[in-house]
């Protein structure tokens, strides 16, 4: 496999020597770490230990509260070295930004103080959705900001134009409207009569994707249609869904050829096709390389050194029957993974470079429909399938990486 001489051709930041990334830019950092682990000499003949040694050993995690301190350090312009600057001051800075907005410290009762939740925003591994909202509005941020932090520090879905909240928030935060003004959208909903929805608004209100309300008139429509219990088919939480259904057929099908040419099968006579295919199925072959308890079960993801760098998702049984019955959103997460093992089947004996393009191709195409945006490589876990990829047997390696993870020193 002639990595060293393609690793110019990988999709992130080209041409940047990594001694002059500033500590800051975590993207082309984690980029030019990653160029250089799979151009290691190591990489082909041992790959799986020196990708298991990056992720637990020299990876950097990058928390929310260190996304959250280089959003303040670059639209303040603070003249310090990013890591050089004290928490002190971003915490002083935000306080001031959310009492000139008037925004409150919590979109709920509490008693805790301000700084003391500033400190915990600023240290925090995550924080939760309704958070990142709050802060939209503290620190003036613009919707594709929000955006930003909910696609790519959250790893969720962006805007939900299904919520009346989330669209309330878009339409406040695009116009510069305060967090007051926000409440008063919501408790004017609560007290909207449901509408039909035929009657368009006279704004650009788009009802799938980005939303543009250029009105409060076209707000006030969308937010009766959806009073209804509407559900926009073409809405980037029900393609999620779609995508992931595509995906989930075809990893069935996949499984229930590997099944058909398994000597015990072809002895036994049993004849499988896709919908033989459980969600155990799914998870005996995905999660083979997770060990198991006495009941038969998964060991449990904490037990794992790696919980943290795979934000403590497996694609289990149970999650899959919760997607399959609604219970669970479709995350960027099942996506990838479904992707993942999907190419490694489909192209198994194609040159690794080739197979790793092609997943890129698909994956990125699927997350933007789906709102997600694209495959960030400062993410742990994408960052593993990728190297997984530019392995010559990504599930062998992916599984072998899951079963190291288990092992304490």
């Amino acid at each position: 496999m002639e990595n060293k001489n393609r690793m110019q051709d990988l999709d992130f930041e080209q041409n940047i020597a990594f001694d002059s990334v500033q500590d800051h830019e975590f993207t082309r950092k984690a980029a030019q770490r990653f160029r250089q682990v799979v151009s290691l000499d190591t990489f082909e003949d041992e790959d799986a230990d020196v990708i298991f040694n990056y992720l637990y050993k020299e990876m950097e995690l990058v928390s929310f509260g260190d996304y959250l301190k280089r959003y303040i350090y670059e639209r303040a312009g603070l003249p310090e070295q990013f890591r050089e600057v004290p928490q002190d001051v971003y915490r002083e800075i935000m306080i001031d930004s959310f009492r000139e907005t008037c925004t409150p410290k919590s979109m709920t009762p509490t008693s805790a103080r301000m700084s003391s939740l500033v400190n915990n925003w600023l240290t925090q591994a995550s924080v939760k959705r309704e958070t990142v909202f709050l802060l939209g509005f503290g620190l003036r941020m613009t919707t594709d900001d929000v955006s930003d932090f909910l696609i790519r520090v959250l790893k969720e879905q962006d805007f939900d134009f299904q919520s009346p909240a989330e669209t309330i928030y878009y339409y406040c935060i695009k116009h510069s409207l305060g967090y007051a003004k926000a409440e008063e959208y919501l408790q004017l909903y609560e007290t909207l009569e449901p509408g039909s929805g035929e009657k368009k608004p006279s704004s650009k209100a788009v009802y799938a994707g980005k939303a543009e309300f250029d009105t409060e008139e076209g707000l006030i429509a969308y937010l009766t249609r959806l009073k209804t219990g509407y559900v926009d088919p073409l809405s980037e939480k029900s393609r999620a869904f779609v995508d992931f259904m595509k995906l989930y057929d075809r990893a069935r099908e996949i499984i229930a050829g590997l099944y058909q040419q398994d000597e015990e099968e072809i002895k036994s006579g049993q004849i499988w096709k896709a919908e033989n295919i459980t969600p155990s199925d799914m998870e005996k072959v995905i999660c083979s390389g997770i060990p198991v308890n006495s009941m038969g079960n998964l060991k449990k993801i904490s037990a794992s050194i790696l919980a943290k760098h795979f934000s403590q998702k497996r694609f289990t049984r149970q999650r899959i029957t919760n997607i399959l019955n609604h219970k669970f959103p479709v995350e960027r997460f099942d996506l990838i993974t479904l992707q993942f093992f999907i190419i490694s089947q489909e192209m198994e004996d194609e040159d690794p470079f080739t197979r790793y393009q092609e997943f890129l191709n698909r994956i990125q195409a699927i997350l933007k429909e789906c709102g997600m945006g694209e495959i960030y490589i400062v993410n742990p876990y994408e960052c593993f399938i990728l190297m997984c990829l530019l392995t010559d047997c990504p599930m062998a390696v992916f599984s072998e990486i899951w079963e190291m993870s288990y092992v304490t020193e």
